[in-house]
């Protein structure tokens, strides 16, 4: 069962799709610059709730006489075209009921829930006193550990449900029978609850736009893990957006979207925190970081990466440190103090001669070239047969003994450049190099792509 929305010629985006499998019970953030069009889609998306969405909360002039909306929802399909005489998106379809209780929407200010409080609590003040005097309430057991887990606090655990018709209402017991309502909680604190309350409806679709406008970075990073259980435990989806850097931290690969603007085109796709942050911050990270002997052996990765990697998901960094040894000391540091990152995320790749050496021995996360070193691969394919590579001029000794010296002519005298050398390499031992060049697939790329 799926969720999909086209728009068309809305503001400044001439055409954004979204799409989601309403059974993955996912969390989903979609994050972008300011005013790429991440709140007219999450507008969109209400108006298949409240037909009147963009007459409350938008000019009349973002639309044109091409403007449209799409929705498919459980292979239904609702379109909503730009009419003159209203000026607005409008449907001649009845939308379902059942279809709109699919999906719920929480806007961002000002037209959010979060930021306006219910207008009618103030008159239940006398039914929700009486029920705090006569204790006709319950204790919302979830709910009290949930805002006390989000915020580290005790503060709610004299948090108290009434039941007033079919609605519920929160209040804060104090002694003498005082008593905070929920309208008066902080907008945070208001928000929580409200989103609680959308999470035990089982909508299968919940969309909220800046989630993290209302809490502080503390509590984002804790209401993240919340919302992940919630989605497998009550099986639904949750989308978002934010601009919170240390929410988005806290995500998972396939739960980070990047929206882009290309020719007026809203494009959606899946990227890697770091990506993001270069691109909405401005700081430069890494997701994965490669450990090495030698500048040579990075480049010759680079390489290899280069041809069988092109499309890599995630933003990597190469680093040689010199002494195979150093490397794998380097890389056992890092796991136990996480100083590039969590030890998944960071691998060895060494020169075939340091296979059999002990420090090396049952590792998952080195990886070994299929020959001894480049420059020792280049030497022995140059002494098994020189016409195979550039001669060299009559005043350079043709017989070499040592690998790096052989380079270093080859590179000197412009007869090679090391990308020759590394391309030459590469088709005498392609076979060889597909174990390699494999693992380096699965360590840079999303599985998704692969």
């Amino acid at each position: 069962m799926s969720f999909r929305i086209h728009l068309s010629d809305i503001q400044h985006i001439k055409n954004a799709s979204f799409s989601l499998e309403l059974g993955k019970n996912k969390l989903i953030c979609l994050v972008g610059k300011n005013g790429i069009g991440k709140t007219t889609l999450i507008k969109s998306i209400r108006n298949i709730i409240y037909t009147d969405t963009f007459i409350k909360t938008s000019s009349e002039y973002i639309f044109t006489e091409n403007s449209k909306i799409e929705y498919q929802i459980k292979d239904i399909n609702y379109n909503f075209n730009y009419e003159p005489n209203l000026r607005f998106l409008n449907c001649k379809d009845l939308i379902d009921e059942n279809v709109k209780n699919i999906v719920d929407v929480e806007l961002a200010a000002p037209h959010g829930n979060r930021f306006n409080f219910f207008q009618n609590i103030s008159r239940l003040d006398r039914i929700i006193r009486k029920a705090i005097v006569l204790k006709d309430y319950l204790s919302p057991s979830n709910l009290i550990h949930f805002l006390n887990s989000v915020y580290s606090t005790n503060k709610f655990d004299n948090l108290v449900q009434i039941k007033i018709k079919n609605s519920f209402y929160y209040c804060l017991v104090l002694s003498n029978y005082r008593y905070i309502r929920e309208d008066y909680f902080s907008s945070g604190e208001y928000f929580l609850i409200n989103l609680y309350k959308k999470i035990e409806n089982n909508c299968k679709c919940i969309f909220i736009d800046e989630i993290d406008i209302s809490l502080d970075a503390a509590a984002q990073v804790k209401l993240i893990s919340f919302l992940r259980n919630y989605c497998e435990e009550k099986q639904i989806n949750i989308i978002f957006t934010t601009h919170s850097l240390a929410l988005m931290k806290t995500l998972q690969d396939d739960e980070l979207f990047y929206l882009s603007n290309i020719e007026e085109n809203l494009v959606v796709e899946n990227k890697s925190f770091n990506y993001i942050k270069s691109i909405l911050f401005g700081f430069k990270g890494w997701d994965k970081y490669i450990l090495t002997e030698d500048k040579i052996l990075k480049n010759f990765l680079i390489y290899l990466i280069g041809l069988h990697c092109k499309n890599t998901f995630y933003e990597y960094q190469i680093i040689y440190i010199g002494g195979a040894k150093n490397v794998v000391d380097l890389m056992e540091r890092n796991s136990n103090e996480e100083f590039f990152s969590d030890s998944r995320n960071v691998i060895t790749v060494l020169d075939g001669d340091q296979r059999n050496y002990g420090y090396v021995q049952n590792k998952n996360n080195i990886h070994f070239l299929p020959f001894e070193s480049v420059e020792k691969a280049l030497l022995e394919k140059y002494n098994q047969n020189k016409k195979s590579l550039p001669t060299f001029p009559e005043y350079i000794d043709p017989n070499f003994t040592n690998g790096k010296k052989l380079v270093t002519q080859f590179k000197n005298l412009k007869l090679m450049s090391e990308n020759d050398i590394f391309a030459f390499l590469y088709s005498e031992y392609e076979q060889e190099l597909e174990g390699l060049c494999n693992q380096l697939k699965v360590f840079l790329i999303s599985r998704d792509n692969i």
